[in-house]
């Protein structure tokens, strides 16, 4: 009898998900890239050619997307392709348009040059491919949300949703909320303050993978998002779902 229910219980237990290590150890996983992509974008101010021009044309020494490797050290792009980008002007807002292209095909040099391709219809992030840890899954996301949140200029800027990495985050926001607009209200303030759950959390099941995170916009407010996504490749999102935890809208329009 006590075999049986051994042998039950271990089958049960073998066919339950596999979580992710502590959500200290994911909170850092989270915090390291952060930090170094405020560090890299620094390095690179916006280029005057950028803005002058309805089809803009890289000049050099721009921002170079493939350093993003460097930091999402658990990503990697498929054997034998680039992440590359055009730059969009179109009077209303500036911005990267990304796509990738193999090693050894020659950039294109336009927007109009990659909308003439089959380039511009491919989605870039089904290059892209992690080592199928907790922490790989997690910088899928992160990538995904960053990659192209940078050189953003007037409208584009309201692309600002960053994930939160931990509670000290939220306490962050809060404190500076009322410098750039509008001041929260005291019922979101307060909701804000009692989240719990803030740091990233992943689920590896057989198949899928499910990646938790909440997210602050000043555009919107607190949202968790919840992402599944195909373990095998290309990493699909499969489903994804948003619940507006602590709303907020800092009154600004571009």
């Amino acid at each position: 009898m006590k075999t049986r229910l051994f042998l039950a219980i271990f089958v049960l237990l073998s066919t339950l998900p596999a979580c992710v290590p502590a959500s200290g150890d994911l909170a850092l996983e989270c915090a390291a890239p952060h930090a170094a992509l405020a560090n890299l974008r620094a390095m690179y101010p916006f280029p005057d050619h950028f803005d002058d021009a309805e089809n803009p044309v890289k000049q050099g020494g721009e921002f170079d997307v493939m350093q993003y490797f460097d930091i999402f050290t658990h990503l990697s792009m498929r054997q034998g392709y680039v992440l590359d980008y055009v730059y969009v002007f179109d009077g209303m807002g500036g911005y990267p348009l990304l796509y990738v292209r193999p090693a050894g095909q020659a950039p294109y040099a336009s927007q109009r040059e990659l909308y003439e391709s089959q380039a511009a219809t491919e989605a870039y992030m089904d290059y892209v491919e992690t080592d199928d840890s907790p922490a790989g899954y997690l910088e899928y996301i992160l990538l995904a949300g960053v990659a192209s949140k940078f050189y953003l200029w007037w409208h584009a800027n309201y692309n600002d949703a960053s994930i939160l990495c931990g509670r000290q985050e939220v306490h962050a926001i809060l404190s500076g909320l009322g410098e750039f607009g509008s001041p929260m209200p005291l019922s979101s303030r307060l909701r804000a303050y009692l989240l719990r759950d803030v740091a990233p959390q992943v689920v590896i099941a057989e198949e899928t993978v499910e990646v938790r995170v909440v997210i602050f916009t000043q555009w919107g407010g607190f949202y968790r998002q919840v992402f599944t996504i195909q373990r095998a490749l290309p990493h699909n999102i499969l489903d994804f779902t948003e619940e507006n935890l602590a709303p907020y809208d800092c009154g600004i329009m571009f």
